[in-house]
């Protein structure tokens, strides 16, 4: 239970380090950036953080601290403050819970700064822009090595329209730029990106 405390504490001061960074107020030069991940084959349960680093143009702080939600049978991740460059998802964290209960453990799935093309975007022009929709699946290892997992693209997965219809319920109240461009997006507007 101290553990589990500790852990709190510092994911909160995680967050307000996250938020001392610089505060977005003009929009419209900024793009929506969204995500699905479903994390019912590895060892966590419960999403706390997905962090998304940007590769190019290099900057003093890369790394980006979205939003994580609970959404069909996974979690959405999105921001509605990323610039124009080329980001990729970075990794995830999340600790296996039962109700309100959680494991002493966290989990934290590290996708890699550079590779593949797993949850990498590049944001040309303001827009929306899809992560993709990923599950993570446990691989075997042996007793005393590092856990591994794998990304693959799940088949019953939401539907790009179902997330960005969540994601409009935040971005309603917040800004008038980014609620136009999810709608548009909705409409068909934006091309697939």
């Amino acid at each position: 239970m101290i553990r589990q405390i500790g852990i709190a504490l510092c994911l909160a001061a995680l967050a307000g380090c996250a938020s001392t960074g610089e505060q977005v107020k003009d929009f419209s030069d900024r793009s929506v950036g969204y995500g699905w991940l479903d994390l019912s084959g590895v060892g966590a349960n419960r999403l706390h953080s997905v962090i998304v680093y940007q590769l190019r143009p290099q900057t003093d702080q890369p790394y980006f601290h979205v939003k994580v939600k609970k959404f069909e049978g996974g979690y959405l991740f999105y921001s509605f403050a990323f610039p124009a460059g080329a980001f990729k998802t970075y990794s995830a964290t999340g600790q296996q819970c039962i109700t309100l209960v959680c494991s002493n453990t966290t989990f934290t799935y590290n996708f890699g700064k550079q590779g593949d093309e797993v949850g990498a975007v590049k944001i040309e022009q303001p827009g929306v822009y899809h992560f993709g929709a990923y599950q993570l699946d446990k691989v075997k290892t042996g007793w005393f090595e590092q856990g591994k997992f794998d990304v693959t693209v799940p088949e019953d997965g939401p539907t790009q329209q179902a997330m960005l219809q969540e994601i409009l319920k935040d971005a309603e109240g917040m800004d008038p730029i980014i609620a136009a461009r999810i709608q548009d997006a909705l409409a068909g507007s934006y091309a697939a990106r």
